[in-house]
């Protein structure tokens, strides 16, 4: 059992959109930003192979053209490629894992064929997403209908790949999709995200996709301005880092340039980050 995660790429936003309330004099002095307010932010994919199952979780923007030169993408990543040179095809791939669809999570699972069609990336794997998800994708509000691109998942759907859960079918501790996989519904950012809670032999880990974006989004006053609901956003995230910490488990962000994960202390009631572990992106 082997698990790695895969820098798909990176683009920049706003600070104050990803830090919210947190004042720029705090977050300033503990995250990069440039002179036009700037930080830089990656989407670091995460790849668990179980064995018998080898599951991904999020996809990155992918490199269909999407325009949105805003967020001025670079470093993009052939998550292919990605995946060949750690010895796996895409055909490898049995599970992919989708913390939701906003288009810089799910934008690889779809790719361009040769000749120019919206074609499936890995053909032989169960994309696992949620029914509300879906929905929104299809029907977003205003605040949210620049975050979903039709054209990163309807060809999963039409492939008969798309699993999708709700909120009322969550057992007590969650889905477990199989013994050391199980996979929990989450409020806030947007509505009915996965978050994944992972048991390998050497150690566990909690990838929680926008839930806790970033190492700096621990603290309970951290809540994104770009969230749908800012006070579900802080009591979801206090949910997930409970069950983290009760799990031991690791925190992997998906947006952190400079932290890829950290392991969690609790004390007096209160979760921080113990140890923090770099990104290995230059």
């Amino acid at each position: 059992m082997r698990f790695f995660t895969i820098e798909s790429g990176f683009f920049s936003t706003d600070g104050g959109a990803m830090f919210g309330v947190m004042s720029r004099k705090v977050w300033s002095s503990k995250y990069p930003v440039d002179e036009e307010n700037r930080c830089p932010l990656a989407m670091r994919c995460l790849l668990v192979d179980f064995g018998g199952r080898k599951v991904l979780f999020d996809t990155g923007v992918g490199l269909k053209p999407i325009g949105m030169t805003y967020y001025r993408f670079h470093d993009l990543v052939d998550i292919e490629k990605a995946l060949e040179a750690q010895g796996y095809r895409a055909e490898d791939i049995t599970d992919v894992v989708l913390s939701h669809l906003h288009f810089d999570h799910c934008g690889g699972c779809t790719k361009l064929s040769a000749d120019g069609r919206v074609v499936t990336t890995f053909p032989r794997a169960r994309h696992w997403t949620t029914e509300g998800q879906w929905e929104n994708s299809l029907h977003p509000k205003f605040w949210e209908s620049d975050a979903y691109l039709t054209e990163n998942m309807q060809a999963v759907r039409e492939a008969g790949l798309l699993q999708l859960l709700r909120p009322e079918d969550e057992p007590e501790n969650g889905f477990e999709l199989f013994p050391g996989l199980r996979l929990r519904i989450a409020q806030g950012h947007t509505c009915d995200q996965l978050v994944s809670f992972i048991e390998t032999p050497q150690g566990n880990l909690c990838f929680s996709g926008d839930v806790i974006p970033m190492c700096l989004h621990i603290s309970q006053g951290c809540i994104a301005a770009i969230d749908n609901h800012a006070l579900e956003s802080a009591e979801e995230k206090m949910r997930i880092l409970q069950q983290a910490a009760a799990t031991d488990s690791r925190l992997v962000f998906y947006h952190d340039a400079c932290t890829a994960s950290a392991t969690l202390r609790q004390q007096n009631g209160h979760i921080s980050a113990a140890v923090r572990f770099p990104s290995e992106a230059k």
